[in-house]
This record gives structure tokens, sequence and C-alpha cells, in this order.
């Protein structure tokens, strides 16, 4: 007596995963690849989705945007770390300037003699 087997089933036998799996992740993808396109334009999300799953060269551009977004949001991540770098760097300079400063200051007034 042989089984019959789905070819879902098979799917999941051969590489651990079913079709219904596969179909999953490829929408995962598809939302990560049009996830800046939505937080600009949320308004248009079925068009995009629908643009994206029928038209290669809007899913090429989607990358390119998303790809883009990321870079300036990891730049100005970086440009708030590397000022706050500065800011500390600054912050200890003018401390060590001032504590200068008042020992300069100090051994003027402690050496002044009134004539």
């Amino acid at each position: 007596m042989a089984l019959l087997i789905s070819s879902d089933e098979k799917h999941r036998r051969q590489h651990g995963k079913t079709i219904a799996d596969f179909v999953k992740i490829g929408e995962n993808a598809m939302v990560e690849r049009i996830r800046s396109l939505l937080a600009q334009f949320p308004e248009d999300e079925a068009a995009a989705r629908e643009l994206i799953a029928k038209d290669a060269s809007f899913d090429a551009l989607c990358q390119e945007y998303r790809n883009v977004v990321d870079l300036l949001d990891g730049f100005e991540t970086e440009i708030k770390r590397l000022k706050q770098l500065h800011a500390s760097a600054e912050v200890t300079r003018l401390k060590h300037l001032r504590a200068s400063l008042e020992e300069r200051l100090l051994s003027r007034v402690e050496g002044y003699e009134p004539r």
C-alpha cells in the first residue's frame, strides 16, 4: 500500500521546510525590501506590494532605496556618537583649562602685594 504524500510534505522532507514556509519567508523578505518605502508612504502599501511582485525594476529600486536609507541611518548614528565623543573630549579639555587658569589666578592673587 503506497502512501500518498503531498508535494508540500515532500518538500518539507527534502528541505526541512514546507512550501508554505518558503512563501512566508518570501513574504517577509518582500516586506523587508519595502519597509523603508512603506514607512515613507504607508498609504501606498497595496500598490507597492503589487509592483514589487510584478516589476523587477521596481523591486530593484526599492532595494536601492532601502540601502540608501540604511546608510543614512548608519551615518546619522555615527555622527551622533562622534559628536558625543567630541563633546566629552571638549568638556574634559575645558575642565583642564579651567583648572590651569584657576591655578594661575590663585598664584597671582596670593603673590599680589599692594603698593
